[in-house]
């Protein structure tokens, strides 16, 4: 991940974690719940605020989440106190954690776009790896920003690697995976000018 990217998190982690706690994820939330099965052994990449695990652990998930931001770590047990022990400090793609043995699924909300085009590719093969037979990986990226600067970065110093939804789909085919379903959502902090997709994949056996 670019270092400009994961300063931004680093260095705005409190504000960052009080803008997702209050977005509106239903719709994406019963995505998730559709393609994984309660008792599950889930890895999340990118847990941000921690939201999506500790929903996903109430629902009786054994989750384990890693972040590339000590910062939102760090948010993430301070919001959700139930985290503490199950997530780590630990960044794409390097540092996936392939001491942990294999899960049932893995699942990134919003968190591969940040990434190179070749660090992307990187990370969705050892995503692979991490996986049994037939196990799942679901992820979500933008399809559409209205606010995106020159070279794929925002004001804000983030990289935004701008794939199609074709692209995201070719990428997994060739690292493994089919292409189970998808969905279109709206942004859930209501930004107009967002778009996202939703992709859930099964890894070839």
């Amino acid at each position: 991940m670019s270092r400009s990217t994961l300063q931004y998190y680093e260095q705005n982690g409190p504000k960052i974690a009080e803008r997702y706690e209050s977005a509106d994820v239903t719709d994406l939330h019963t995505f998730l719940l559709s393609g994984f099965r309660p008792g599950d052994r889930i890895l999340e990449i990118g847990c941000g605020s921690g939201r999506d695990a500790a929903f996903m652990m109430d629902q009786g998930f054994d989750i384990t989440g890693v972040d590339g931001s000590e910062s939102m770590v760090e948010q993430a047990v301070f919001h959700h106190p139930e985290l503490a022990g199950r997530i780590r400090q630990s960044e794409l793609p390097d540092g996936l954690p392939g001491n942990l043995g294999l899960f049932d699924g893995v699942y990134a909300i919003a968190v591969l776009m940040h990434l190179s085009r070749k660090d992307i590719e990187i990370s969705i093969s050892r995503i692979n790896s991490l996986l049994i037979p037939k196990g799942k990986f679901m992820f979500s990226v933008p399809t559409r920003r209205d606010d995106m600067e020159r070279d794929e970065f925002d004001e804000k110093g983030r990289r935004f690697t701008a794939f199609s939804q074709d692209d995201w789909k070719a990428l997994c085919t060739r690292n493994n995976f089919y292409i189970v379903r998808t969905m279109i959502s709206k942004d859930g902090l209501g930004r107009g000018g967002v778009e996202w997709m939703n992709c859930l994949t099964e890894k070839k056996i």
